[in-house]
């Protein structure tokens, strides 16, 4: 037994591959090692320093165990979970006691079968996210990765709205084909999104549950969108492709037309776009997330988009206005309802949108509200002075109206 003064330590518990649903992102972030099974992750904090580590340790099966020497993160010590073992299997608690640990910090998101486990012999403390807040700045490698996401999705987005541009409006449908009748096939949401994936993976990325939905689904944000797209309604593509290589995410919202939309989906696009161009340019060092929520809410209220989230359907302005972007496609910080104030090194989207099931014509604020859903999203990097627009791709209206 290590005789010196007791210690605390952070543990992690996961995988860190494409796939597991026991992926954990801190611990990838930490070690930079990709393995499909889970396994321990402790970092031993300094005596009194719940920041700066004073030893790190990945605890891995045999199997992992010499992949992991060679590929792990520096300062990262690599060590045979087995040679921890005893008749009961408790590895982990062998381990730790070894270390003359007596208090560990888990994440809140720590397994509970783990959780209860390790509470008879440690005092177990639950810790919410970030766990380790140093993730929200990211590094320039990260940015780079960030951005080379970016370029993937503005390829894929601007291959779809080429083939929109070969499709032809025949009365509310869209109709790929020009020559036969029989040849003539009805456009859907699913043969966009095979396109927009396909070229996605050719570069490296997945396209997981691609967002393509046309009218009224796209007024329930996360709706992926199928069947038949209409002519001179909103088809939104938000799409967020992942690294096949190094797990890092983009996220990117269009909303384009077919054909010319009527004057009040043009209105409503404007004012998204009017919100989303404004909170871009309060993003800085030091703004509250909040601060920028409660104006876009207040902006949409005092334009005629009201938002109601007390009946349903809900109608409006009826999430957060962005999120972290990174090793996940939502982590913090956030910019929504919640105080969080931005830091320099933040990835964000700025990503406004409005959302109506149901058309409401005596509107009297503006020429009335239609029923769809319009959201536009970029991705920003939080600067010293301001931000940096990592997204490259168009989003005013004349460019998003497809003829």
């Amino acid at each position: 037994m290590n005789k010196k003064i007791s210690k605390t330590a952070l543990v992690l518990w996961g995988a860190t591959d494409l796939g597991p649903p026991y992926f954990s992102a801190d611990i990838l972030w930490r070690t930079d090692f990709k393995a499909p099974d889970p396994f321990f992750l402790v970092d031993i904090l300094d005596e009194g320093d719940l920041i700066d580590f004073g030893k790190s340790y990945l605890l891995t099966n045999p199997l992992e165990l010499e992949r992991a020497k060679k590929e792990a993160n520096s300062g990262i010590e690599v060590v045979n979970a087995y040679d921890y073992k005893n008749k009961s299997r408790d590895y982990i608690e062998n381990f730790l006691k070894w270390q003359g640990v007596k208090k560990i910090i888990v994440p809140d998101t720590f397994p509970c079968g783990l959780k209860d486990k390790l509470t008879k012999s440690f005092e177990v403390v639950l810790t919410p996210a970030p766990f380790y807040p140093k993730r929200a700045i990211k590094t320039e490698w990260e940015i780079l990765e960030i951005e080379k996401a970016q370029r993937a999705v503005e390829i894929a987005v601007a291959k779809a709205m080429d083939y929109l541009r070969s499709c032809q409006i025949m009365e509310d449908k869209i109709i790929y084909g020009r020559e036969l009748a029989e040849e003539k096939i009805i456009v859907t949401s699913e043969m966009l999104r095979k396109i927009i994936d396909d070229l996605l993976y050719r570069q490296g990325y997945l396209g997981i549950r691609s967002i393509v939905a046309c009218g009224r689904q796209a007024a329930d944000p996360h709706c992926e969108g199928s069947g038949p797209l209409y002519a001179h309604q909103p088809i939104v593509m938000d799409i967020f492709p992942l690294s096949m290589e190094t797990h890092y995410w983009a996220d990117m919202t269009r909303t384009v037309f077919k054909g010319e939309p009527s004057e009040q989906l043009k209105e409503m696009y404007d004012e998204v776009l009017f919100a989303q161009n404004w909170a871009i340019g309060k993003v800085k060092p030091g703004v509250d997330g909040k601060y920028i929520y409660d104006n876009v809410l207040k902006h949409f209220e005092v334009s005629g988009y009201p938002t109601n989230t007390k009946t349903r359907p809900m109608e409006g302005f009826i999430h957060g206005v962005g999120h972290g972007v990174g090793i996940d496609i939502h982590e913090p910080p956030w910019i929504t309802f919640v105080k969080w104030i931005l830091q320099e090194g933040n990835v964000v989207t700025v990503e406004p949108g409005l959302y109506y099931q149901k058309e409401r014509p005596e509107n009297t604020d503006t020429q009335g509200i239609p029923a769809g859903g319009v959201r536009t999203e970029d991705m920003v990097l939080v600067t010293k002075t301001g931000c940096r627009n990592l997204t490259k791709f168009p989003k005013d209206l004349e460019s998003m109206i497809i003829p």
